[in-house]
């Protein structure tokens, strides 16, 4: 029996019964299509009586509504417990089956919160070292889930699927992609897989209270605002190449710099600064780098020609003890503009002197950063932030914008910003499935 053809008989039930009665100031609804609407009928652990239906006698109306979240898998988290639920589904309604209900909760609620990705292989697999050389990092958010307490909301009148809420990813691709699944029967079997992949992927970021985020996703090499769960701003990105990789991490912007300095990193300055420093005298002093005895530009000024170079060249030297700094420019390596939000992979967003790169979307254009993320439009972004998450407008900053004088904004409320690797995503209504660039689809399996 259909869930709603229960909530309506029950609702016609309440109405006849309210009717009969003398002191009863409220008629009952004739349709009830929300769980929260029972339950200010019924409470949530009376158990349904058999002339009332017997297929559910026995169960409480908490339980009748998990079963059908269940049968339908609304919140795509069964996994590997489609058998137990099976052989819940086919016991008597005793307190044997409730026991088991609740225990297919918590694990229910556990495969919600922290995904059905194989997580222990997973991290195995990047500890080798073909992965580790290309800087492969991939960070979790797993949740501690207390089965003890999550039960005590279960047995409470808190509505099912306001304690599920509280454990469902905040990104409007899951549902999207969740119908996708239980709906598209044109895709084949490695396709649906790979769906259910990054279903399990958008379960593993680091969610807080705000329905505002930041996306950038490097399959798509796309930037995305979302607020109040709907797309407010997107344009492109330039993204890690395969061997210099973006991490996959959840973060908050925590401030932008206006105008920044560039701290080059070794692994730059020994792959491409030195090397054409060496030969071109003027380099340097053409795209305005000085060297520092550390990245504080009050710190001890080193002069080109006392630094025996060559040496820093060699393979097997990872370290330079001096430091390679642009100063700021039009034609600083970072742009104009610099976002930040704390890592442990010192990348961040920034803008790019490279332009062209976003007419294109082939791999060998957009994939080509050690790390960092270049915006297409940062100044629109510096814009937006400014006149909604900072103490100053958009006039102040631009001033200071203008004047190429550097200077660091914090926002005032911090924004979540998530770096994800979703290879298949809902895009103007339709089912988009992208190339696996880092090879994630192939390291990455689920756990059923």
């Amino acid at each position: 029996m259909k869930i709603s053809n229960i909530l309506s008989s029950i609702a016609i039930l309440v109405l006849l019964s309210a009717c009969s009665s003398k002191t009863a100031q409220k008629v009952a609804p004739t349709s009830i299509n929300t769980e929260n609407e029972i339950e200010e009928i019924i409470s949530s652990q009376e158990r349904v009586k058999k002339d009332t239906f017997d297929k559910f006698a026995g169960l409480t109306y908490k339980e009748v509504i998990f079963l059908e979240i269940l049968k339908d898998d609304t919140y795509s988290s069964l996994c590997g417990s489609k058998d137990e639920y099976l052989n819940i589904l086919n016991l008597a309604n005793t307190i044997e089956k409730s026991k088991k209900l609740e225990d297919l909760f918590y694990t229910y609620t556990n495969n919600l919160s922290n995904s059905c990705i194989d997580q222990s292989t997973f991290k195995k697999e990047l500890k080798k070292s073909k992965y580790k050389k290309v800087n492969q990092d991939y960070e979790v958010y797993n949740l501690d889930i207390n089965k003890n307490e999550l039960l005590k909301k279960y047995h409470s009148n808190t509505p099912i699927k306001d304690i599920l809420k509280t454990y469902t990813p905040k990104h409007p691709q899951f549902f999207a992609l969740i119908k996708e699944l239980n709906n598209n029967t044109s895709l084949s079997q490695q396709k649906q897989d790979k769906l259910k992949l990054n279903i399990e992927r958008l379960k593993l970021l680091k969610y807080s209270n705000s329905d505002n985020f930041i996306q950038l996703n490097v399959p798509t090499h796309d930037f995305t605002f979302y607020e109040e769960g709907k797309k407010t701003k997107s344009f492109g990105t330039v993204v890690g190449a395969a061997d210099t990789q973006t991490p996959i991490l959840s973060s908050k912007l925590a401030y932008f710099i206006v105008n920044p300095t560039w701290n080059i990193p070794d692994s730059i300055a020994k792959s491409s600064i030195i090397p054409k420093a060496l030969k071109d005298r003027n380099y340097l002093k053409k795209k305005n780098i000085v060297i520092r005895k550390n990245y504080k530009l009050s710190s001890k000024k080193i002069k080109w020609k006392d630094v025996n170079w060559k040496k820093y060249l060699k393979k097997n030297v990872r370290y330079i003890p001096y430091k390679f700094i642009q100063l700021p420019s039009r034609t600083n390596g970072m742009g104009r503009m610099k976002f930040i939000f704390p890592n442990d992979y010192a990348v961040y967003m920034h803008d790019t002197i490279g332009t062209w790169r976003f007419k294109s979307s082939k791999e060998k254009i957009r994939f080509v950063s050690h790390g960092c993320i270049r915006l297409e439009h940062p100044i629109s972004l510096m814009k937006y932030l400014s006149e909604n998450y900072t103490k100053y407008s958009y006039k102040k900053v631009r001033s200071i914008f203008d004047k190429e004088k550097t200077d660091t904004i914090r926002l005032n409320k911090k924004l979540p910003i998530h770096l994800t690797y979703q290879t298949v995503e809902v895009k103007n209504g339709n089912l988009s499935f992208y190339k696996d660039v880092y090879g994630y689809d192939k390291i990455q399996k689920l756990n059923f």
